[in-house]
């Protein structure tokens, strides 16, 4: 008769198996976790962009309408989101700096030129516009409306 012997050299193998699939796991949920945090820190920092963004562009629309009347040096515009700094460097050219709360800054520089080519700029930008919408479109006839009233 034979007796099967019990191989004792397969003890601890479940083990050290189950140890190295944490260890990957765990390698696994530490780099997901990385990447989402750079994810939503570059989400912050496109945020940031955008409204520092739209600080100068409010900004450049303003100074536009404020040069109609007045000539400005210096100055500072103050938005709940942040500020925008406005200089002139040249007689045309003005540089505005948007500074968020967390001092993210953006900077661009603008060329305006006189009050009476802004006005001839104005008055063709509205004739191309016109022209533009005239062309797409088409008549209607008055015909084809039932102005009558039904009782």
């Amino acid at each position: 008769m034979m007796i099967n012997k019990i191989s004792h050299n397969d003890e601890g193998s479940l083990l050290l198996s189950t140890f190295h699939l944490l260890l990957f796991i765990s390698f696994l949920i530490i780099s997901l976790t990385a990447i989402l945090q750079h994810q939503m820190m570059q989400l912050q920092q496109i945020n940031q962009s955008y409204e520092a963004k739209a600080l100068i562009e409010v900004s450049e629309v303003f100074l536009r309408e404020r040069l109609e009347w007045e000539d400005i040096e210096t100055g500072t515009l103050y938005f709940n989101e942040g500020r925008v700094d406005v200089a002139k460097e040249t007689e045309t050219l003005y540089t505005l700096v948007a500074t968020m709360p967390n001092h993210y800054t953006s900077r661009r520089s603008i060329e305006i030129s006189s009050v009476e080519d802004m006005e001839e700029l104005a008055i063709q930008e509205s004739d191309e516009k016109l022209s533009s919408e005239d062309s797409n479109v088409e008549p209607v006839s008055l015909d084809a409306f039932d102005f009558s009233e039904e009782e």
